[in-house]
């Protein structure tokens, strides 16, 4: 199994605490059927989705949780963020299979980028409906 990105959505009640302290995300991390995992898709659809004015794997702000992270810290974004990911998702994902070349994992197939855009698309959709914000981790 290779790297795969997951999202969780953080409530607002939870916001504060996790901000204070990063180190509980593990708490928020355990309640998988709360997020999204999209798999190794993560890299395809931050090259295709590029032009967002909020990186959707890269961005936010680092959560120093003090955990060592494979990948890299965990990173949030904040519910305005997660707004502007909402509003700034485009309701088809213009797909270009000849730029995909090299990009992880090494798949070019459209139709599972566009099953995985389309999970995203739903999931930041009702993160901003219900004020939420979004941790996402490589893992």
């Amino acid at each position: 199994m290779g790297i795969t990105c997951q999202y969780l959505n953080v409530r607002p009640e939870e916001i504060d605490t996790l901000l204070r302290w990063p180190q509980r995300i593990d708490e928020i991390m355990e309640d998988v059927e709360r997020g999204l995992n999209i798999g190794e898709a993560w890299d395809g659809l931050a090259h295709l989705l590029g032009d967002l004015p909020i990186n959707v794997i890269f961005g936010g702000t680092p959560l120093e949780s003090g955990h060592g992270f494979a990948y890299g810290q965990p990173r949030y974004l904040s519910p305005e963020q997660v707004a502007i990911v909402a509003e700034s998702l485009p309701g088809v994902l213009t797909y270009d299979g000849p730029a995909m070349t090299g990009v992880y994992p090494g798949n070019d197939d459209e139709t599972f980028y566009r099953l995985h855009y389309a999970d995203l698309w739903d999931f930041f959709s009702r993160c901003a409906k219900n004020g939420d914000a979004v941790v996402v981790a490589l893992l």
